[in-house]
């Protein structure tokens, strides 16, 4: 028994010497990283410092490689001050790239900023009032749920495994102790001492295999009320999506026929009330346009009258103006109508022909009606018809 606990002692200190040695390297290594990365540090603010309050130009592109190769030279267990720039590592800092923006491209940044938060309130605003952050909070108890039931999953895999596991050893054990009871007359003290730590060992797996189990079963519990209540939690959620798709679809069929009567009623506004207002407005601009421009154009008119009838007197002389002012105005000679003459008269009086004929062939205006000359010379093609008839009448019957 003594050397057992002893080789298990010697065990125990063995891998806690192993496990202590791999730490203690770690912490070097992490040491020395930390005193490498503070060297760096302190190297480029040193030189950082120098560059601003140095009263000498910079140096050019070249000489910063040559003292890195330089010091690459005579450091070579250091690689990243051969292999870091400064400059461009102090070039690479977000505080400087920040500042090298300009102000319309952090305006524009700060005003998309300010957008997406605001949108992402408006959305959120909108799901409280439509009820659908509920439904994301069962969602959420969903995920929740899914993550703990793939945790009790392995959980359950890794119990059923040491439950294997145990009863593998305790089974091993036991065959074991029976080979030794076997030929048990025949046992040496070492068969002895093995049968002591088989049986103690025996015991503490009896332990292990029940422990396991009760894991096991527990965790196997634990899976099933999980699955459950994800199940249920899946139910309700897609219980309450149904009555919130129904809700928007009937919100969104109320919105359709508010905005269908509101058109109805715009189109009546509009039809009956505005486009005749419209209408008559238009109608009175254009009228109230055409006479003020008639009003132009009769003030123009009166003006050219008035200049034409100044340059009417200008052009007639003085003396004669003033013999037209002093003769008195001439009576107007009006020739009495004609008595009428009758036919017997007329037949009776030759020098009435001649006047007549002359009176024909003169250059006397006659006023005359439309129905006048239209029975006039519907005599006349009567007349014309009646005389070639009568020709044509006598030529036939000579014939």
């Amino acid at each position: 028994m003594g050397r057992v606990a002893g080789a298990g002692g010697r065990r125990i200190f063995r891998q806690d010497a192993i496990v202590f040695a791999r730490k203690t390297a770690q912490r070097q290594r992490l040491l020395s990283r930390r005193t490498a990365t503070d060297l760096q540090c302190s190297t480029q603010g040193i030189f950082s410092q120098s560059r601003l309050f140095s009263s000498h130009n910079p140096p050019n592109q070249t000489e910063p490689s040559s003292s890195l190769k330089h010091d690459s030279e005579t450091n070579p267990r250091d690689p990243a001050k051969s292999t870091n720039d400064p400059n461009s590592s102090a070039a690479e800092l977000p505080s400087v790239t920040d500042s090298r923006r300009s102000n319309l491209n952090q305006k524009f940044s700060q005003t998309m900023d300010n957008l997406q938060a605001r949108v992402l309130t408006a959305s959120q605003t909108l799901n409280d009032i439509t009820g659908y952050s509920s439904i994301e909070g069962i969602k959420k108890e969903n995920d929740a749920l899914e993550a703990q039931l793939a945790e009790a999953h392995v959980r359950v895999r890794n119990a059923r495994q040491a439950y294997k596991t145990s009863n593998t050893k305790r089974a091993t054990t036991q065959r074991e102790v029976t080979t030794l009871l076997a030929r048990k007359d025949t046992w040496s003290p070492t068969d002895l001492e093995r049968f002591t730590e088989l049986y103690r060992t025996d015991h503490v797996l009896e332990g292990e295999v029940s422990g396991a189990q009760e894991a096991l079963t527990e965790a196997e519990a634990e899976e099933q009320s999980l699955s459950q209540r994800l199940n249920a939690g899946i139910l309700k959620r897609y219980h309450e999506e149904q009555i919130w798709s129904d809700r928007i679809r009937r919100a969104s069929t109320w919105g359709t026929w508010g905005l269908m009567g509101m058109n109805f009623v715009l189109f009546v506004v509009l039809q009956f009330f505005a486009e005749p207002w419209r209408r008559r407005r238009l109608v009175k601009g254009v009228v109230e346009e055409e006479k003020r421009v008639l009003e132009e154009v009769r003030g123009e008119l009166e003006a050219v009258k008035l200049s034409l009838a100044n340059k009417e007197e200008e052009a007639i002389p003085r003396p004669m103006q003033e013999s037209l002012a002093v003769a008195p105005a001439e009576p107007e000679i009006t020739t009495p109508p004609s008595a009428a003459v009758s036919w017997k008269d007329f037949i009776t009086e030759p020098a009435r022909w001649w006047a007549a004929a002359a009176d024909l062939v003169s250059e006397r205006r006659v006023d005359l009606r439309m129905k006048d000359a239209s029975a006039l010379a519907l005599q006349g093609a009567a007349v014309g018809a009646a005389v070639a008839g009568s020709a044509v009448m006598l030529l036939v019957r000579r014939t």
